[in-house]
C-alpha cells in the first residue's frame, strides 16, 4: 500500500512539473525573442508593416478569446493550454509595438473586444460554430492557426525588417504547433481537418512534420526558420513566355521540375511570383529572373562537358553562386565521365559546369589539372 501511494505521489510531482514547464518554456523564449528586439522609430517601417503589427497583434488576440471560451463551453485541456500560448504571442506582438512607438489597437482585454470590426465579426461566427458540437470547436481551433499561418506568410513577404521577421517567424512556428494538436485531436474524435487559408499541399506537409521545439533564435541571435523554409515556396510558378517551374518537397529535398526535367533547387526557398516574372531572392538582397529553364541549362551544361545525358553519376541543381555583390543564380551540374590519361589509362574525371540562370551565359567550367592529359570519351 504504502508502495502504490509512493508511486501515486511520484506521478502527481511528474506531472505538475511538466505541466508547468509548457507555460514556463513559452515565458522564457518571449524573453528571449523581447530581449532581441532592438526597435526603432515608427518612421522606420513602412506603413504595410505597421498595419500588419496590428493586425496580427489582434488575431492572436482573438486566438486566445476562442480557445477560452471554447474550454468554457468544452472543457478540454488542448483549448486552455493553447489559449495561454496565444497570450504569449500576443504579448510579444504588444512589446514588438511598444519598441517602435505604435499604439496599440487592443483598447481592452475582453473576450471579443477588437478595434479591427472584421476580427470582431469573425469572433462571433467562430463561437456561434465552436459551441454546435465538440469537433466543430476543434475544426475551429485548426482554422484559426490556418488563418494565422496565411496571414505571417503573406506579412513576411512585404518586411525585410529583422524584428517583425524575428516575431512572425516564433509566431508561425507555434501555429504550425497548434495546427498539428489540434489535428490529432479532430481525428482522435473520428473527424478530418480540409486547409482553409493555406495550400492543401503546405497542410501536409506540416502535419507530416514532428513538434517544433527549441528557440527561433540561435545562440548568436541569429533567425532560425526551420521546418517553414522546406514548405513555403511550393507550387507552380510560370513566366511570361508560357514556360512553368513546378517545385516541390521531395524527402529532405526542394526539387524543380520543367518539361519532365527535374533537379535539386537550394534557391526555391528564395523564389517568388512577380506578375510574369520568377524571382529568386539572393544573399545580397538582390532579385534574380529566372529566365533559363532547367532543360535548356542543363543542354547547355551538357554540350560544354561534352556529354550526352545526365545519368545517374551526374546532377543538377538551381544554387546561388558567388558572393556579395557577384552572387548570381546558377544551375550547376556535376558529373563523372570516363577517360583515359595518355590515351592509356583508364580514369573518372569529375567535371562542373555553372550556367547563369538570368542570362544563359556559361559561368564557369572546372575539370581535373590533368584533364589536358586525357582523351574524353564521348558518352
Amino acid at each position: 500500500m504504502k508502495k502504490i501511494i509512493l508511486i501515486l505521489i511520484i506521478c502527481i510531482l511528474v506531472s505538475s512539473f511538466v505541466l508547468a514547464q509548457g507555460p514556463r518554456a513559452g515565458m522564457v523564449q518571449q524573453q528571449r525573442i523581447t530581449e532581441n528586439i532592438a526597435g526603432g522609430e515608427s518612421s522606420d517601417l513602412s506603413e504595410a508593416e505597421i498595419e500588419g503589427l496590428k493586425l496580427m497583434r489582434e488575431e492572436e488576440k482573438l486566438a486566445r478569446d476562442v480557445y477560452l471560451e471554447l474550454y468554457d463551453e468544452w472543457n478540454l485541456p488542448i483549448f486552455n493550454n493553447i489559449a495561454s500560448s496565444e497570450q504569449t504571442h500576443t504579448n510579444v506582438v504588444k512589446a514588438l509595438l511598444e519598441a517602435y512607438g505604435i499604439e496599440d489597437p487592443v483598447v481592452s482585454d475582453e473576450r471579443g473586444v477588437f478595434t479591427n470590426s472584421e476580427l470582431g465579426v469573425l469572433y462571433n461566427s467562430l463561437i456561434e460554430k465552436g459551441k454546435n458540437s465538440l469537433i466543430d470547436a476543434l475544426i475551429i481551433g485548426a482554422t484559426i492557426e490556418d488563418l494565422d499561418i496565411k496571414d505571417l506568410d503573406d506579412l513576411l513577404e512585404m518586411t525585410d525588417n529583422e524584428d517583425i521577421t524575428l516575431v512572425y517567424e516564433n509566431l508561425r512556428k507555434g501555429s504550425r504547433n497548434h495546427i498539428r494538436s489540434f489535428n490529432r485531436q479532430i481525428v482522435n474524435n473520428g473527424g478530418t481537418y480540409e486547409a482553409q487559408y493555406i495550400s492543401a499541399e503546405e497542410l501536409e506537409l506540416i502535419l507530416s512534420g514532428e513538434q517544433e521545439t527549441g528557440a527561433i533564435i540561435d545562440e548568436e541571435s541569429n533567425i532560425v526558420t526551420g521546418f517553414q523554409s522546406q514548405l513555403r515556396r511550393q507550387g507552380t510558378y510560370s513566366d511570361s513566355r508560357g514556360n512553368r517551374l513546378s517545385v516541390r518537397r521531395q524527402g529532405n529535398q526542394i526539387m524543380m521540375e520543367s518539361r519532365g526535367r527535374s533537379i535539386n533547387c537550394t534557391l526555391c526557398d528564395n523564389l517568388s511570383q512577380e506578375g510574369e516574372r520568377v524571382r529568386a531572392r539572393l544573399s545580397n538582397g538582390r532579385n534574380a529572373d529566372i529566365k533559363i529553364m532547367p532543360e535548356t541549362a542543363s543542354e547547355t551544361a551538357l554540350q560544354r562537358l561534352r556529354l550526352r545525358n545526365c545519368d545517374e553519376n551526374c546532377t543538377i541543381e538551381l544554387k546561388e553562386v558567388g558572393s556579395g555583390e557577384q552572387a548570381k543564380a546558377a544551375y550547376e551540374l556535376r558529373a563523372q565521365r570516363n577517360a583515359r590519361v595518355f590515351g592509356i589509362f583508364r580514369a573518372r574525371m569529375n567535371v562542373q559546369a555553372q550556367v547563369d540562370a538570368e542570362t544563359g551565359e556559361m559561368l564557369q567550367v572546372r575539370k581535373p589539372w590533368w584533364a589536358f592529359l586525357a582523351t574524353e570519351a564521348e558518352e
